[in-house]
C-alpha cells in the first residue's frame, strides 16, 4: 500500500525546480531592467504549505481525499510564494536636462494616460509636448498636479523646480507635483505602478536635473542567477536519481 512518505520527496524536488524556475524568469526581468529609469526590483519567495493559521487568500484550496498523491496529506510541501517589489531608491543620476526630475524619498508622480487612467511612477523624465504640457518622455502621458490637473508649460523656457515639488516658469509659481504614496502597489509595465493612494506625503526631496536609475544590482542579480542555476542542476539530478531508485525497487518487486 502507498503511505504519503513516498511521495513527499518527490513533491519536493518538483516543487523545487519549479521555484527555480519562477526565479530565473524574475531574475532575467531584473537584470534586463538595471538601465530602466524608476525601474524597481521584484523579489519572489517559497514557503511550505500553509499552516492552518494562514488566510484564505494565502492558502491553496484543493481537495482533501485520503489519497497520498494529495500534497495535503504529506508531512511537507513547499510551494511558491506571491513575488512583491522592492522599492528601495535607486540610484540617483544627474542629468542636463531640466525637465528631468527624481524624487528622493517616498512617494510617485502621478500621471494620466490618453483615455483617462491614472499611473504612477518614479521615472521623472519628461518632456513638454507640442501643446505645451509636461508629459512623460518615453509614453507621451502627461503629469499631473497637486490638483489633479494637467500640468501646462506652455512656450517657457526658464523652469525651476522646490525641493517640494513647485514648478516656477519664468520666475512664476505655475503649480507643483502631486506626489502620492501608494498601497496594494502592482506594476502596470517596467516604469509605471497601478495601486490604492493613500495620501499626500511631505517626506521627499525634489532634485531637478536628476532621474532615479533603476534599483536593481547587476552584480548581485548575476551571483543570485548562478546559485540560483546550480540549485535547479541540483533538483533535477535529485529527480533523475529518484527515478532510478524507484526503477530498482519496482523491478525488484516484480521479481520477487
Amino acid at each position: 500500500m502507498l503511505m504519503a512518505v513516498d511521495f513527499q520527496s518527490l513533491y519536493v524536488l518538483a516543487s523545487g525546480l519549479y521555484y527555480r524556475n519562477r526565479k530565473l524568469e524574475v531574475i532575467s526581468n531584473n537584470l534586463a531592467n538595471v538601465k530602466t529609469q524608476g525601474f524597481k526590483k521584484d523579489l519572489i519567495s517559497a514557503m511550505a504549505f500553509p499552516p492552518k493559521s494562514s488566510t484564505e487568500e494565502d492558502s491553496v484550496k484543493i481537495p482533501n481525499p485520503t489519497s497520498p498523491e494529495n500534497p495535503a496529506n504529506n508531512f511537507l510541501y513547499p510551494i511558491v510564494g506571491k513575488e512583491k517589489i522592492d522599492l528601495t531608491q535607486g540610484e540617483l543620476i544627474k542629468t542636463s536636462s531640466p525637465f528631468d526630475f527624481a524624487i528622493e524619498g517616498k512617494g510617485f508622480f502621478v500621471v494620466k494616460t490618453p483615455d483617462g487612467r491614472v499611473l504612477y511612477t518614479r521615472n521623472g523624465h519628461f518632456l513638454v509636448d507640442k501643446e505645451g504640457f509636461l508629459i512623460t518622455a518615453n509614453t507621451g502621458y502627461r503629469v499631473l498636479d497637486e490638483t489633479g490637473n494637467e500640468i501646462f508649460i506652455g512656450e517657457k523656457k526658464q523652469i525651476s523646480v522646490s525641493k517640494k515639488g513647485e514648478i516656477y516658469a519664468n520666475g512664476l509659481r505655475i503649480g507643483k507635483f502631486k506626489i502620492i504614496l501608494l498601497k496594494d502597489i502592482k506594476k502596470f509595465g517596467n516604469s509605471f505602478f497601478i495601486g490604492k493612494e493613500a495620501g499626500t506625503t511631505t517626506d521627499y526631496t525634489i532634485l531637478q536635473d536628476f532621474l532615479e536609475g533603476s534599483n536593481v544590482n547587476p552584480i548581485r542579480e548575476m551571483v543570485d542567477l548562478i546559485q540560483n542555476q546550480r540549485a535547479y542542476e541540483s533538483y533535477a539530478n535529485a529527480i533523475k536519481s529518484l527515478d532510478r531508485i524507484n526503477s530498482k525497487v519496482i523491478n525488484e518487486t516484480l521479481r520477487a
